[in-house]
């Protein structure tokens, strides 16, 4: 097998992974992946190991990674979310061509017709301060007081205030989490707010609020250091990168209710309430009557291979067989 080498260039809070093959004549395809700071970790894994391109590799988000899809700015579009209308928008198309299970029924106006895969799945991690022994468990009722507000219901400022919590300290509150851009933000919100992104929308966020309390970043290492610091601290992320940090802040179990708490885990996929697929988009079907075409493809059936899946773990996340074997089983079908 030929080896692999990594260059690495981190650029502000994200990076830019060229992932190369030692020794390439420079007659290899070359793709560009970019978007989900989620999926960011598994692209890389990926790359590293496929031999059948040159891979530049980097995050920004997910709206970051469809937005350069679209343009035809990238071959590959990271999502930890489903493509919305406003994706279309952000592009000058009509927001009516994207279905509420983000498929595309018509191209942008750059031509682009985005194709979705699922390539594996995450399970989202609130988390506290290692010192929180008061918020061990909680609802997606408790949630709504901590992470949004409207009218009727202002957001909680003390810990103290939020409902339930037996030996909550007066303390303020300190939110710590991903930015508008991120497709964990709209997954978070998605799960505790009703109707989310429609007219009918019950509460807000409370980003959107003039408190101050929700102090948003695009890296989940800010994010990870700030609640790791402060005691009264809370905020979310992917599981893999509480996996890959162990011990250093302490996750939640979770509830939609307010029974039959569940702690994230590999173990809970099927249980735990914030459980996502994660997604590449592609403009359409891979042409392979063209090299680039052609390489794409082979990509997505090197992600979608026992090989690629069986990395899936190793990274932090669970592989597609786990959840949905049948969903396996039709991608790699649509690819031959």
């Amino acid at each position: 097998m030929m080896a692999i080498i990594a260059a690495v260039i981190i650029i502000g809070a994200g990076a830019t992974y060229f992932v190369m093959s030692s020794g390439n004549d420079g007659t290899k395809v070359q793709l560009t992946q970019t978007g989900s700071s989620t999926v960011l970790p598994l692209a890389v894994a990926w790359a590293e190991e496929f031999e059948g391109a040159d891979i530049s590799v980097s995050g920004g988000g997910s709206s970051h990674g469809i937005n350069a899809l679209l343009l035809g700015e990238a071959d590959l579009g990271d999502a930890s979310r489903l493509m919305k209308g406003s994706d279309y928008t952000a592009v000058g198309g009509d927001p009516a061509l994207v279905s509420s299970d983000g498929t595309a029924t018509g191209p942008a106006p750059t031509g682009v017709f985005p194709e979705k895969w699922v390539v594996a799945y995450d399970v989202l991690a609130v988390v506290v301060n290692n010192g929180n022994t008061w918020a061990a468990d909680l609802s997606y009722s408790q949630l709504r007081y901590i992470f949004a507000y409207n009218d009727t219901q202002p957001a909680a400022v003390y810990w103290d205030e939020v409902p339930g919590l037996t030996g909550a300290p007066h303390e303020l509150i300190e939110i710590y989490a991903p930015d508008e851009a991120s497709g964990t933000y709209d997954y978070f919100f998605e799960s505790i707010i009703k109707d989310w992104g429609k007219d009918t929308q019950a509460m807000k966020p409370r980003l959107e609020s003039t408190d101050g309390v929700y102090h948003p970043s695009a890296d989940d290492n800010v994010i990870l250091n700030a609640i790791k610091s402060k005691t009264n601290a809370i905020g979310y992320f992917g599981f893999a990168y509480l996996v890959e940090n162990p011990g250093q802040v302490t996750p939640v179990s979770l509830s939609k209710t307010s029974t039959a708490f569940v702690e994230p885990s590999f173990g809970n996929v099927g249980t735990y309430p914030m459980a996502r697929p994660l997604h590449i988009y592609t403009n359409g079907m891979p042409d392979e009557t063209t090299d680039k075409g052609a390489a794409i493809a082979d990509y997505l059936r090197f992600i979608l291979s026992e090989e690629g899946q069986d990395m899936v773990p190793e990274v932090g996340y669970v592989k597609l067989d786990l959840v949905d074997p049948d969903l396996l089983a039709s991608q790699r079908a649509k690819l031959e």
